[in-house]
């Protein structure tokens, strides 16, 4: 299995990394996302999201362009919750009754995934953020 790292996520979502930063990367079991952007500037952050396919290779699932700073989303792959804060700190989120925490990554951004269970059942963010 190949771990879903920066140049994997720049190379399997088709960004050249000569322009594109990848600002937060993670997996959950077979679903993976990452938030780029695009040109580093800022302007444009996508939100890529990658299964891991029957070889065990990361493929790409689709793409949320313009994604934002803060934000969530639903696909038939996944849901996810993300934004920008405190480099470090730690954010904690709801999810079909369960909490979870993450952590903000040396550029402030933070990322959570989950499988989805049903149409539109999206992620909170009850405290940080």
């Amino acid at each position: 299995m190949t771990h879903l790292d920066e140049e994997t996520a720049l190379r399997q979502g088709g960004w050249d990394p000569r322009y594109a930063t990848v600002l937060v990367v993670v997996t959950r079991g077979d679903i993976g996302a990452a938030l780029v952007d695009t040109n580093s500037d800022g302007a444009d952050i996508d939100l890529d999201e990658y299964w891991l396919g029957p070889n065990g290779e990361w493929e790409p699932a689709g793409s949320s362009g313009s994604a934002g700073e803060f934000g969530s989303s639903w696909s038939p792959h996944m849901v996810a919750r993300y934004g920008r804060g405190d480099p470090g700190a730690t954010v904690t989120l709801d999810y079909l009754g369960e909490t979870h925490q993450v952590t903000a990554t040396e550029r402030g951004w933070w990322l959570f995934i989950a499988p989805p269970r049903d149409e539109g059942t999206l992620v909170e963010v009850s405290r940080g953020g």
